[in-house]
C-alpha cells in the first residue's frame, strides 16, 4: 500500500532521517506498518496521540523512541527532499488565519501542546505538518 488521499494513518517524526516525517496506516492491509516517509503532509479530522508509557521510556532513559503521532486522513503529502511549495504556503496560511502552532516536548508536557498558549491540543479539523513544524485548525 503506497500513501493515497483518503488513507487513515498516523504520522510521526522520523528519528533516522532528518527533515521527514513516517507514515504509518491505521486501517486496511497494511495497518501498522509505514507505508512511505514525507517531507510534509496536509491531513484532516486528526487527533494528536501521545502513549504515556512510551513518554515516561524517553524521560526514564534519555533515549528517543516514537511514541506521539498525529491521526487523520490523508488530503494532500509531498515526497520530494524539500516539501511542495503548495504545503508549505498552507502550513503559513493556517498560521496567519489564526491556527495553532502545535508542538509535543515529552520532558515537559504529557500532550500536545499550542506553542503561544501552552494549552493541550488534542483534536484538529485540518493539520498541516512540515518538517518538524505542526499547524491546525478548527476543533
Amino acid at each position: 500500500m503506497s500513501i493515497t488521499n483518503g488513507l487513515l494513518c498516523d504520522v510521526y517524526l522520523n528519528l533516522h532521517k532528518t527533515g521527514f516525517l513516517s507514515v504509518r496506516a491505521a486501517e486496511g492491509p497494511d495497518k501498522g506498518r509505514v507505508v512511505g516517509h514525507v517531507s510534509a503532509i496536509q491531513l484532516e479530522d486528526c487527533s494528536f496521540r501521545v502513549s504515556e508509557a512510551g513518554r515516561q521510556r524517553v524521560i526514564r532513559d534519555r533515549c528517543k523512541n516514537v511514541h506521539a503521532t498525529v491521526r487523520g486522513r490523508v488530503v494532500e503529502a509531498s515526497m520530494e527532499a524539500t516539501p511542495a511549495p503548495c504545503l508549505t504556503a498552507k502550513h503559513r496560511a493556517i498560521l496567519a488565519a489564526g491556527g495553532r502552532d502545535t508542538t509535543y516536548q515529552p520532558y515537559y508536557t504529557p500532550t500536545f501542546i499550542n506553542r503561544e498558549t501552552k494549552h493541550p491540543v488534542h483534536a484538529a479539523k485540518t493539520v498541516v505538518i512540515v518538517g518538524k513544524f505542526v499547524a491546525a485548525t478548527g476543533d
